[in-house]
């Protein structure tokens, strides 16, 4: 089966973003997006899509947009329209699936989340975008492995792994 897993980092008021932007520089957390989206098949928004702006190694980038005519600049990024369009893809690929953002993507596919991955940054920001509270009675909390703030990581924050209950 198919992995479907969520990836994203959070502040105490379950803020994402601020102006299209992570509003926060982690390395560390950085490093374990890479980890767990390299060899995926990596949905986003098309708001995430030009927050990162580019196609990122050795993973596919699938941008779900509701603007018809919207093309990136890239040859090898897919474009869909449609939660549905989105899920018959997944469906004839075999590759893991990690969903990054943003917060009505998180949303709209979050019935389907087999995995959770969510670092939550012991600070609160002032941002502009938000997930929504997740309803984790559906999820078993796998492992949690803390993080302290550093001289390359400006906030302490929290890896939590959750795997979707049978």
């Amino acid at each position: 089966m198919t992995k479907i897993k969520m990836v994203w980092a959070e502040d105490r008021q379950h803020a994402i973003g601020k102006n299209g932007k992570l509003p926060w520089h982690i390395p560390a957390d950085l490093k374990l997006f890479r980890e767990e989206t390299t060899d995926t098949l990596m949905i986003m928004g098309r708001t995430t899509w030009l927050s990162i702006g580019q196609p990122l190694p050795n993973r596919t980038s699938l941008v779900l947009t509701r603007q018809l005519t919207w093309q990136p600049d890239f040859d090898d990024v897919l474009v869909a329209h449609s939660a549905d369009d989105v899920l018959s893809f997944i469906k004839n690929d075999s590759r893991d699936v990690s969903i990054v953002g943003g917060a009505s993507i998180y949303r709209t596919f979050m019935p389907y989340a087999t995995d959770l991955i969510v670092t939550r940054i012991d600070a609160v920001i002032n941002g502009d975008t938000f997930v929504d509270e997740i309803d984790l009675t559906q999820f078993d909390l796998i492992s949690q492995q803390a993080h302290e703030k550093d001289d390359k990581n400006e906030y302490a924050f929290v890896v939590e792994r959750y795997q979707r209950k049978n």
